[in-house]
């Protein structure tokens, strides 16, 4: 069974390996807890690891360099990177497309569930409804008739 059907809260992805990894093991306390509270924040605010320079000094400046001088942390041009953070982390392109998903499964199960609350169970007919008024399938189309006249199948 996938995470997400145990818990639907948005969440983000660490390793068991992560805390014995050789540039976590190094960093202080203050930094480790700087480190993934930094990578909750990206996965939060949807910014595929990009971070302005506030919140990455949240902690002051001491545990910033620590990730920085781990190789966790890039300097850019209008702040700073979480390094790799697409290769460990669903981007944000991918968590809209997953909301988006549930938000239109979500609305669909509660159309038929307050369907057959209100209209099935009560043996009433809404004309406003999808679901008492279904659309008719389209006739299925069988093979084409090759000595009919007309343009060709092909």
């Amino acid at each position: 069974m996938s995470a997400e059907k145990l818990d639907p809260r948005p969440y983000f992805t660490l390793t068991n390996e992560y805390p014995r990894h050789r540039k976590i093991r190094a960093l202080s306390d203050k930094a480790f807890r700087l480190h993934v509270t930094l990578i909750a924040l990206a996965n939060d605010e949807r910014n595929d690891g990009n971070l302005l320079p506030i919140d990455v000094d949240m902690l002051g400046a001491r545990p910033r360099n620590e990730l920085v001088n781990a190789g966790l942390l890039n300097k850019t041009a209008d702040g700073y990177q979480l390094h790799d953070y697409l290769r460990h982390q669903k981007s944000a392109a991918e968590i809209n497309e997953l909301s988006t998903k549930r938000r239109t499964y979500g609305s669909s199960g509660g159309k038929k569930s307050h369907h057959a609350r209100n209209h099935v169970n009560k043996g009433v007919h809404d004309p406003e409804c999808d679901y008492c008024n279904p659309q008719p399938a389209e006739p299925e189309q069988g093979p084409p008739d090759l000595d009919s006249p007309g343009e060709p199948p092909f």
